[in-house]
């Protein structure tokens, strides 16, 4: 009975995870909305995410992969570390970005300050919610997510609303990011509950024990994760050398479509990577990487199912959502739609080679995609393409370029016999 409440237990928690993740993303899309709605169309979206743009790749780098390692690293390091290792990131970070904001010179300094801080809190946020779901608390950190997607939608409006302003209205999304990190914290317990000290009797006395170790681990997946950032707003940042920002912010109205593809990967990473983990484990490489290709042919399914309602349903909605100005050609919603297929598959098989500890492989794989994608784009744009169906070309070569490259070397490492036990 009780092995049965506890699967009913885990199921509710992937549920609640799931939908944790998807209103996260909602809230975003939420974000770019209003302010395309009451602060002046396009132009207005457009500088939100170029700020955005800029300030992503920044703090993936600055965050160090530490939630992966910490969940999937054979080595059991108190969580007092990897908070240690966070807030020097994440100061690291802070300085980066406010300087690169600056000499963009195009955004104002009360917009960067707010917005950094609200992503300063999510990140420190990050590591407790990595601590929970190591505790196989999954409905509670679904439960806590919703929660603050909620409570940021309903912070933004107010402010939007009441204040008229684009930075107060970030301000309140920080203020609620500080509020929800005091919750992450109360509910994540003790920083030293995880891990006794006799496992560690070489490091006793040591106030952060494995720093070597986990930055050593976190390094590739540093990499890794901050070319992804790079990938995930490659298209706005190179658009942005050459189209105003009105442009941009018609591209990222409707690139939010990748961005939901991408959250459905997360989402099932986030909720898989656990099972993976105990499947390796105890049945070896193949079998795990046999579960995540039944996965991900499904996850295609589904994607080649939603072109025609992307292709034929697209402009209605987007004109419907932001306006009229938001309309994108025939052709480009076409690409976007071929862009979005193996999105969601290569976070399944990007989360395999994280369980077989394989971190670098992705480094390699995103810095392929990167270049492939990049490469493309600034010859399309240079001969005078069509600007919005140039970013979903980019879009489209990121995502098939870094799903060819993650499923060919997961299905290598999978069928080799001497999958290590150290990390790569």
């Amino acid at each position: 009975m009780s092995l049965r409440i506890k699967e009913t237990s885990r199921r509710t928690g992937s549920v609640l995870v799931t939908i944790s993740t998807f209103s996260g993303a909602l809230v975003q899309w939420y974000m770019v909305w209003i302010f395309a709605r009451h602060f002046g169309g396009p132009a207005a979206a457009g500088t939100y995410s170029s700020l955005v743009s800029l300030l992503t790749p920044i703090f993936i780098v600055a965050s160090l992969g530490l939630r992966t390692v910490y969940l999937t690293h054979r080595d059991v390091w108190p969580l007092r570390t990897y908070l240690f290792l966070r807030v020097i990131g994440l100061a690291a970070g802070g300085i980066a970005f406010l300087a690169a904001a600056l000499l963009e010179a195009k955004f104002a300094l009360g917009l960067i300050l707010a917005l950094m801080a609200s992503r300063i809190f999510d990140l420190l946020s990050d590591v407790y919610a990595g601590a929970i779901q190591r505790q196989d608390r999954l409905a509670w950190l679904g439960t806590i997510g919703i929660g603050a997607s909620v409570a940021t939608a309903a912070a933004v409006t107010v402010a939007a609303f009441v204040a008229d302003s684009m930075t107060a209205a970030l301000t309140a999304v920080a203020l609620v990011a500080v509020l929800f990190y005091v919750v992450y914290w109360r509910t994540a317990g003790s920083v030293d509950s995880d891990v006794p000290d006799q496992h560690l009797p070489e490091q006793m006395g040591v106030r952060f024990p494995g720093v070597r170790s986990i930055i050593c681990a976190g390094v590739p997946v540093t990499i890794s994760q901050g070319i992804a950032g790079v990938a995930a707003y490659l298209p706005i940042l190179i658009l942005g050398r050459w189209v105003n920002e009105g442009v941009i912010g018609v591209f990222a109205g409707a690139a939010y479509l990748i961005t939901a593809a991408n959250l459905v990967g997360a989402a099932a990473q986030t909720i898989l990577i656990s099972p993976f983990r105990m499947q390796f484990a105890a049945q070896g490489p193949r079998p795990t990487f046999r579960r995540a290709v039944r996965i991900n042919v499904f996850l295609v399914v589904a994607a080649l199912a939603c072109m025609p309602i992307i292709v034929f349903a697209g402009n209605p909605v987007l004109q419907f959502v932001y306006g009229a100005q938001f309309a994108l050609p025939t052709r480009a919603l076409v690409l976007l739609a071929i862009a979005v297929i193996p999105i969601a598959p290569s976070y399944l098989f990007s989360s395999v080679l994280a369980v077989f500890n394989y971190f670098r492989v992705e480094v390699y794989v995103w810095a392929g995609a990167v270049a492939v994608a990049a490469s493309v784009g600034v010859v399309l744009l240079k001969v005078g393409f069509d600007p919005l169906s140039t970013g979903m070309i980019i879009a489209g070569a990121m995502s098939w370029t870094r799903f060819v490259g993650v499923s060919l070397c997961t299905w290598w490492i999978a069928t080799r016999t001497d999958v290590g036990s150290v990390t790569r």
